[in-house]
């Protein structure tokens, strides 16, 4: 098996450590350490991010810069006017490169193996940062990256 030498990380200007820090200054709470609100930090981020994927709850961020919601789109097959097949289906990249490791024909076609969504009726989801009704300048010039965690689950 190969090692994974992608980079999930997602690039920020400031961190938990800035948050920490923060925290500390406009509270005061000099008994609650790094380490702590650490955990604190990871054990929200994990509930919010279970009630969006798992129940479909959207997410108001604090002071009005935004929501976090999940978009349902119908994917399927279909044909064009022109009689070319029109396919939106996710591709399963897993098993694709394993039928290209053991069939050179395919690979050549570049053929992909597509998931059906057979468990949610045809949809696929995606997780959406909304900012239409966030209340800061310059919104424009803003976005938001979700880790992978959060986009598979």
């Amino acid at each position: 098996m190969e090692e994974d030498k992608r980079v999930h990380r997602v690039k920020t200007d400031f961190g938990s450590g800035d948050y920490y820090k923060h925290f500390i200054k406009t509270t005061g709470a000099t008994h609650i350490s790094r380490v702590k609100f650490g955990e604190i930090l990871r054990e929200f981020n994990d509930h919010v991010r279970d009630r969006i994927s798992t129940k479909g709850a959207e997410y108001f961020m604090p002071e009005r810069t935004g929501k976090i919601e999940l978009r349902k789109s119908k994917t399927e097959v279909k044909i064009a006017s022109d009689g070319s097949i029109i396919n939106n289906l996710p591709v399963n990249w897993k098993a694709t490169r394993e039928l290209w490791a053991e069939n050179e024909k395919a690979k050549e076609k570049k053929t992909k193996i597509r998931y059906t969504n057979e468990h949610t009726d045809g949809h696929t989801f995606r997780i959406f940062y909304r900012k239409s009704k966030a209340n800061f300048k310059n919104k424009s010039i803003y976005k938001m990256r979700f880790n992978r965690d959060l986009k598979r689950q």
